[in-house]
This record gives structure tokens, sequence and C-alpha cells, in this order.
């Protein structure tokens, strides 16, 4: 397993751990909150960006 998965599973952990210690909720509850909230940002749509001000480049 890479070390950038590990760190992700590692935070996941983190968090969860937080929410069980601190709120009231169960832990069917949270990990329909976790699903809830993957789903909700890989639905989200991506908009593209350009800003319209050029930064120079300071030498």
């Amino acid at each position: 397993m890479t070390d950038a998965k590990r760190k992700v599973i590692h935070e996941v952990k983190a968090l969860l751990h937080r929410w069980s210690e601190e709120s009231d909720l169960e832990d069917r509850d949270l990990l329909k909150c976790l699903s809830e909230a993957v789903d909700e940002y890989f639905d989200d749509d991506v908009v593209d960006f350009e800003s319209d001000i050029e930064l120079e480049d300071e030498e």
C-alpha cells in the first residue's frame, strides 16, 4: 500500500474516532454521514476557473 493511501486511511480513522467520542451519533449514523459526504463530494460538478488577472513574476 502506498504512503498516500495510508495517510488517507489514517485521516479518515482519526475523523471517525473524534466524532464517535465527541458526538451522540451511533456508529451506524456516522457511517451513513460518511457515505453521504463521499457521494456529495464526487457528485459535485467541478467548475474550471481561469483568472483574468495576470500575475507578474518577481525576480
